[in-house]
């Protein structure tokens, strides 16, 4: 089954608007959470019309890539989670709106059945608003074997934190190793690692241009690629900002 990835012309498209280059971040691996029943793939929207790609790790950490052609909004809600028992909740989820220097501090609260589909709502901490209500389906992407050689290769697209973004070229090699850059000359490496043998990847990004947002930092994140289309998710060490790539070979 395709895994319905975002348009690497439409957040190219949004982020150039946006302007600025890449982001950088932390070579620590976020916490562990006690269970992830609930980890896995998934795609669908929320209330708001945005089109939803998410990742929930075996450790509970989760990264979830939303964007809106009409709204012109690309974002990232990410954070640590326990499910358990058909309940997914997480209390320190941060809302990354990317190229709009707004990060939001939210708690999720969610119902899911496992490897099927998740439902719940994303609300502010602060209080202000009801908050947005989403839905996504399991994707067996995730079950897969997990092989380098089927997504090593030459990647266009964009990408961006909330100081802005550009469109990007990245290269994954056969040796789990990545290269990548824009024409701001912002220009970054890394390496992958396949995620406990599912079809995901662990990936650490460390950028190397004084023409980056984060010179000389480390992000760590996920990795996904379904039908030669990628979706990449990192943060800073403290979370204050985060990265996001979406391109295609």
């Amino acid at each position: 089954m395709k895994m319905k990835m975002i348009s690497a012309a439409f957040l190219a498209s949004m982020l150039a608007a946006c302007g600025g280059g890449g982001g950088g971040s932390s070579n620590t691996s976020p916490p562990t959470s006690p269970s992830a029943e609930a980890n896995g793939i998934y795609q669908g929207t929320d209330s708001s019309n945005d089109a939803i790609v998410g990742v929930i790790l075996d450790t509970g950490v989760y990264y979830f890539v939303y964007t809106n052609a009409t709204s012109n909004t690309v974002g990232l809600v990410q954070g640590t989670s326990s499910s358990s028992g058909g309940t997914f909740k997480s209390t320190d989820a941060k809302n990354y709106y990317i190229g709009q220097n707004t990060v939001l501090n939210d708690t999720v609260a969610a119902t899911y059945t496992v490897k099927s589909n998740i439902s719940g709502t994303v609300s502010p901490n602060s209080g202000g608003g009801a908050g947005i209500t989403f839905s996504g389906t399991y994707s067996p992407v995730y079950d897969q074997s997990p092989t380098l050689t089927s997504i090593a290769g030459t990647y266009t697209g964009a990408a961006g934190s909330v100081k802005g973004g550009e469109s990007v070229s990245l290269t994954i090699n056969a040796d789990a190793t990545f290269t990548g850059q824009g024409p701001s000359g912002c220009s970054f490496k890394g390496v992958i690692a396949a995620h406990n043998g599912k079809n995901v990847w662990d990936a650490a990004v460390t950028f190397g241009s004084t023409a980056c947002t984060y010179p000389g930092k480390t992000m760590v994140g996920v990795l996904a690629v379904s039908n030669n289309e990628i979706v990449a998710a990192a943060t800073l060490p403290d979370r204050s900002d985060a990265f996001i790539l979406v391109g295609s070979k």
